[in-house]
Protein backbone atom coordinates (compact mmCIF):
# COMPACT_ATOMS: atom_id res chain seq x y z
CA UNK A 1 0.00 0.00 0.00
CA UNK A 2 1.62 3.52 -0.94
CA UNK A 3 1.21 5.29 2.00
CA UNK A 4 0.96 9.00 1.14
CA UNK A 5 -1.67 8.01 -1.71
CA UNK A 6 -3.95 6.04 0.66
CA UNK A 7 -3.40 8.74 3.69
CA UNK A 8 -4.61 12.08 1.58
CA UNK A 9 -7.66 13.95 2.58
CA UNK A 10 -7.54 13.92 6.27
CA UNK A 11 -8.71 15.19 9.16
CA UNK A 12 -7.34 15.21 13.16
CA UNK A 13 -9.17 13.74 15.27
CA UNK A 14 -6.40 13.27 18.36
CA UNK A 15 -3.04 15.36 19.39
CA UNK A 16 -0.76 14.73 22.47
CA UNK A 17 2.25 16.84 22.53
CA UNK A 18 5.00 15.56 24.66
CA UNK A 19 8.16 13.80 24.88
CA UNK A 20 6.37 11.63 22.09
CA UNK A 21 3.80 13.57 19.74
CA UNK A 22 0.93 11.33 19.19
CA UNK A 23 -1.87 12.11 16.68
CA UNK A 24 -4.79 10.48 15.15
CA UNK A 25 -6.14 11.27 11.76
CA UNK A 26 -8.79 9.87 9.20
CA UNK A 27 -10.20 10.07 6.13
CA UNK A 28 -13.12 8.14 4.18
CA UNK A 29 -11.71 4.58 4.11
CA UNK A 30 -8.77 4.88 6.97
CA UNK A 31 -7.87 5.76 10.48
CA UNK A 32 -4.33 5.87 11.43
CA UNK A 33 -2.00 6.50 14.19
CA UNK A 34 1.44 8.58 14.26
CA UNK A 35 4.10 9.18 16.87
CA UNK A 36 6.44 12.28 15.74
CA UNK A 37 4.65 12.48 12.31
CA UNK A 38 5.43 8.88 11.47
CA UNK A 39 2.35 7.03 10.75
CA UNK A 40 2.71 3.47 13.04
CA UNK A 41 -0.39 1.85 11.98
CA UNK A 42 -3.47 1.82 10.15
CA UNK A 43 -6.96 0.79 10.41
CA UNK A 44 -9.43 -0.17 7.36
CA UNK A 45 -12.54 1.38 9.00
CA UNK A 46 -15.20 -1.07 6.89
CA UNK A 47 -13.05 -4.09 7.91
CA UNK A 48 -11.20 -3.35 11.65
CA UNK A 49 -9.52 -6.62 11.79
CA UNK A 50 -7.82 -6.89 8.64
CA UNK A 51 -3.70 -6.19 8.44
CA UNK A 52 -2.85 -3.10 6.48
CA UNK A 53 0.97 -2.28 5.98
CA UNK A 54 2.92 -5.26 5.17
CA UNK A 55 5.22 -5.93 8.07
CA UNK A 56 2.33 -6.79 9.88
CA UNK A 57 2.02 -9.63 7.49
CA UNK A 58 5.27 -10.65 7.95
CA UNK A 59 5.02 -10.69 11.76
CA UNK A 60 2.18 -13.33 11.48
CA UNK A 61 4.72 -16.11 10.49
CA UNK A 62 4.23 -18.11 12.81
CA UNK A 63 0.59 -18.72 12.14
CA UNK A 64 1.69 -20.21 9.17
CA UNK A 65 2.99 -23.24 11.40
CA UNK A 66 1.47 -22.58 14.69
CA UNK A 67 -1.77 -21.98 16.74
CA UNK A 68 -0.58 -20.39 20.01
CA UNK A 69 -3.12 -19.99 22.82
CA UNK A 70 -1.08 -17.66 24.68
CA UNK A 71 0.34 -14.72 23.39
CA UNK A 72 1.57 -11.86 24.98
CA UNK A 73 2.46 -8.41 22.39
CA UNK A 74 4.74 -5.74 23.80
CA UNK A 75 3.44 -2.91 22.38
CA UNK A 76 0.32 -1.60 21.70
CA UNK A 77 0.14 0.70 19.26
CA UNK A 78 -3.09 1.20 16.92
CA UNK A 79 -4.49 -2.50 17.58
CA UNK A 80 -3.84 -3.78 14.04
CA UNK A 81 -2.44 -6.98 15.65
CA UNK A 82 -5.13 -7.25 18.53
CA UNK A 83 -8.22 -6.75 16.60
CA UNK A 84 -6.36 -9.68 13.47
CA UNK A 85 -5.68 -11.98 16.14
CA UNK A 86 -8.44 -11.97 18.41
CA UNK A 87 -10.59 -12.02 14.91
CA UNK A 88 -7.81 -14.96 13.38
CA UNK A 89 -7.53 -16.67 17.45
CA UNK A 90 -11.38 -15.66 19.04
CA UNK A 91 -9.99 -18.65 21.50
CA UNK A 92 -6.78 -17.77 22.28
CA UNK A 93 -5.32 -15.62 25.39
CA UNK A 94 -3.91 -12.26 24.04
CA UNK A 95 -2.34 -9.98 26.72
CA UNK A 96 -1.00 -6.37 25.74
CA UNK A 97 1.81 -4.53 27.52
CA UNK A 98 1.93 -0.78 26.96
CA UNK A 99 3.76 2.07 28.55
CA UNK A 100 2.25 5.12 27.53
CA UNK A 101 -1.32 5.94 29.06
CA UNK A 102 -2.26 7.91 25.80
CA UNK A 103 -1.59 4.81 23.46
CA UNK A 104 -4.04 2.81 25.75
CA UNK A 105 -6.71 6.09 25.39
CA UNK A 106 -6.25 5.96 21.79
CA UNK A 107 -6.90 2.68 21.40
CA UNK A 108 -10.21 2.41 22.98
CA UNK A 109 -11.20 5.59 21.97
CA UNK A 110 -10.40 5.44 18.53
CA UNK A 111 -9.42 1.88 17.64
CA UNK A 112 -11.74 -0.59 19.07
CA UNK A 113 -14.86 0.05 16.79
CA UNK A 114 -15.86 -3.70 17.88
CA UNK A 115 -15.34 -3.12 21.34
CA UNK A 116 -13.14 -6.14 21.86
CA UNK A 117 -12.23 -6.77 25.77
CA UNK A 118 -8.55 -6.12 25.31
CA UNK A 119 -6.47 -7.32 28.51
CA UNK A 120 -3.69 -4.16 28.45
CA UNK A 121 -1.03 -4.01 31.15
CA UNK A 122 -0.03 -0.20 31.58
CA UNK A 123 3.43 -0.54 32.29
CA UNK A 124 6.76 -0.43 30.70
CA UNK A 125 7.81 -4.14 29.47
CA UNK A 126 11.06 -3.75 31.13
CA UNK A 127 9.21 -2.86 34.39
CA UNK A 128 6.64 -6.18 33.54
CA UNK A 129 10.14 -8.49 32.95
CA UNK A 130 11.83 -7.25 36.15
CA UNK A 131 8.19 -8.44 38.13
CA UNK A 132 8.74 -12.40 36.46
CA UNK A 133 10.52 -14.46 39.17
CA UNK A 134 10.28 -17.15 36.64
CA UNK A 135 10.40 -17.84 32.95
CA UNK A 136 7.18 -16.63 30.96
CA UNK A 137 4.98 -19.32 29.80
CA UNK A 138 3.33 -17.91 26.34
CA UNK A 139 3.31 -20.02 22.94
CA UNK A 140 4.18 -16.73 21.45
CA UNK A 141 5.91 -13.08 22.05
CA UNK A 142 5.41 -10.49 19.63
CA UNK A 143 8.22 -7.42 20.58
CA UNK A 144 6.72 -4.56 18.28
CA UNK A 145 7.50 -1.59 20.81
CA UNK A 146 8.21 1.91 18.50
CA UNK A 147 10.95 3.10 19.26
CA UNK A 148 13.36 6.55 17.87
CA UNK A 149 17.21 6.69 18.06
CA UNK A 150 18.03 3.74 19.87
CA UNK A 151 21.41 2.41 19.37
CA UNK A 152 21.45 -1.64 18.71
CA UNK A 153 23.04 -1.98 21.92
CA UNK A 154 19.93 -1.00 23.78
CA UNK A 155 17.81 -3.14 21.70
CA UNK A 156 19.65 -5.94 22.16
CA UNK A 157 19.88 -6.17 26.05
CA UNK A 158 16.19 -5.67 25.96
CA UNK A 159 15.91 -8.67 23.49
CA UNK A 160 18.63 -10.89 25.38
CA UNK A 161 15.99 -10.18 28.48
CA UNK A 162 13.38 -11.40 26.83
CA UNK A 163 14.98 -14.74 25.61
CA UNK A 164 16.14 -15.08 29.18
CA UNK A 165 12.75 -15.15 30.54
CA UNK A 166 10.83 -17.00 28.03
CA UNK A 167 11.33 -20.47 27.69
CA UNK A 168 12.32 -22.52 24.95
CA UNK A 169 9.14 -23.63 23.73
CA UNK A 170 7.72 -19.69 23.18
CA UNK A 171 7.82 -18.62 19.73
CA UNK A 172 9.55 -14.69 19.31
CA UNK A 173 8.86 -12.15 16.95
CA UNK A 174 10.82 -9.40 16.63
CA UNK A 175 10.18 -6.03 14.66
CA UNK A 176 13.75 -4.71 14.42
CA UNK A 177 13.74 -0.46 15.18
CA UNK A 178 14.71 1.53 12.13
CA UNK A 179 18.38 0.78 11.51
CA UNK A 180 21.34 2.02 9.65
CA UNK A 181 23.28 -0.98 7.64
CA UNK A 182 26.31 -1.30 10.10
CA UNK A 183 23.78 -1.27 13.35
CA UNK A 184 21.12 -3.63 11.44
CA UNK A 185 24.55 -6.04 10.94
CA UNK A 186 25.35 -5.95 14.46
CA UNK A 187 22.03 -6.49 15.47
CA UNK A 188 22.05 -9.82 13.54
CA UNK A 189 25.29 -11.16 14.38
CA UNK A 190 24.20 -10.51 18.47
CA UNK A 191 21.21 -12.05 17.80
CA UNK A 192 22.81 -15.34 16.36
CA UNK A 193 24.93 -15.83 18.99
CA UNK A 194 21.36 -15.28 21.21
CA UNK A 195 19.23 -17.90 19.51
CA UNK A 196 21.05 -21.26 20.73
CA UNK A 197 17.53 -23.17 21.02
CA UNK A 198 16.48 -21.16 18.26
CA UNK A 199 16.16 -21.07 14.03
CA UNK A 200 16.65 -17.49 13.46
CA UNK A 201 14.71 -15.98 10.40
CA UNK A 202 14.53 -12.45 9.18
CA UNK A 203 12.72 -10.45 6.51
CA UNK A 204 13.38 -6.82 4.66
CA UNK A 205 10.15 -5.35 3.92
CA UNK A 206 10.26 -4.20 0.21
CA UNK A 207 9.90 -0.51 0.16
CA UNK A 208 9.68 -0.03 3.66
CA UNK A 209 12.50 0.08 6.75
CA UNK A 210 11.05 -2.72 9.08
CA UNK A 211 13.30 -5.89 9.32
CA UNK A 212 11.11 -8.43 11.20
CA UNK A 213 13.12 -11.04 12.68
CA UNK A 214 11.30 -14.37 13.92
CA UNK A 215 13.46 -16.86 16.58
CA UNK A 216 11.74 -20.47 15.95
CA UNK A 217 12.05 -23.27 18.46
CA UNK A 218 14.05 -25.85 16.86
CA UNK A 219 11.71 -28.25 17.82
CA UNK A 220 8.85 -27.09 15.70
CA UNK A 221 7.00 -28.70 13.55
CA UNK A 222 6.70 -26.27 10.42
CA UNK A 223 4.06 -27.27 7.93
CA UNK A 224 1.06 -24.95 6.55
CA UNK A 225 -1.85 -27.70 6.71
CA UNK A 226 -3.25 -26.49 9.57
CA UNK A 227 -2.57 -22.69 9.23
CA UNK A 228 -5.47 -20.42 10.80
CA UNK A 229 -3.96 -17.38 8.60
CA UNK A 230 -6.87 -16.11 6.38
CA UNK A 231 -6.73 -16.60 2.62
CA UNK A 232 -5.88 -13.89 1.64
CA UNK A 233 -2.57 -13.36 4.63
CA UNK A 234 -1.10 -16.76 2.95
CA UNK A 235 -1.57 -14.53 -0.46
CA UNK A 236 0.44 -12.05 0.92
CA UNK A 237 3.06 -14.52 2.34
CA UNK A 238 3.61 -15.95 -0.84
CA UNK A 239 5.02 -13.16 -2.35
CA UNK A 240 7.61 -11.77 0.73
CA UNK A 241 8.79 -14.97 1.07
CA UNK A 242 11.21 -14.63 -0.97
CA UNK A 243 12.59 -11.61 0.95
CA UNK A 244 13.62 -13.73 3.97
CA UNK A 245 16.97 -15.14 4.86
CA UNK A 246 17.58 -17.91 7.60
CA UNK A 247 20.26 -18.50 9.97
CA UNK A 248 20.46 -21.41 11.85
Amino acid sequence: MKLAAQLQQSKLLYLHQGSENLAVAENEHYRWVLFDDVVQSIMLKRVPSKLTIPHQYILMLPLLFHTPKKIIELGLGGGNLVRFLTKTLPHSEILSIEYNSHVIDCFYNFFNPQNIQQPIVHTSFELWLAKKKKQQQCDWLIYDIYQTNEKPQYFLKQIKRIINKTDDHTWLSINLPDLDEHDLNIALLHLSSLKSTRIMRYFHIPHYKNIIIHLTPKHAALSERNSVLPHYAKTRWASYWQHGMINR
